[in-house]
């Protein structure tokens, strides 16, 4: 009786390989971005001599690492758009993180997450969206141009 034994292609391993870069850059940008619009919206958070400017400017390195950390313009688009919601949730995270970081009662979290969802929601969409997909979108131009 032959025994059979299981193994990957080297076709499926790079898809894999490929999926768990894609999945890492996605994570990585994303975070420094969502980051980056905390603290835009919490400047009062940032430590004294640093200007609000750096976490724009963090915000937009998120952006434009999205396609400079690409292969093509194919996966640059998967990690931009992924970037931008990893980074939309843990902004909205690190925002009511408190809430469970902090001793309130079960009533007061309940009356509470709400408002705070809608403040972080609406307190950085705008800024997030313009700074990262700005930067993006003039990384993606710059490259195009340079390559073409």
């Amino acid at each position: 009786m032959a025994e059979r034994t299981r193994t990957m292609s080297g076709v499926e391993l790079d898809g894999v390989r490929t999926n768990l870069r894609l999945l890492a850059l996605t994570l990585f940008t994303g975070s420094v971005a969502g980051m980056g619009a905390f603290m835009s919206v919490k400047h009062t958070l940032m430590p004294l001599g640093v200007s609000q400017t750096w976490a724009y400017v963090v915000m937009a390195l998120g952006g434009a690492y999205n396609h400079l950390l690409a292969r093509d313009l194919t996966e640059s688009i998967t990690l931009a758009l992924g970037s931008f919601l990893v980074g939309l949730a843990f902004h909205v995270a690190v925002w009511i993180a408190p809430l469970w970081l902090l001793p309130y009662p079960p009533l007061a979290r309940d009356v509470l997450l709400p408002k705070m969802l809608g403040q972080a929601i609406a307190g950085a969409i705008f800024t997030y969206l313009m700074t990262f997909f700005g930067a993006y979108f003039a990384t993606v131009l710059v490259g195009g141009y340079l390559e073409g």
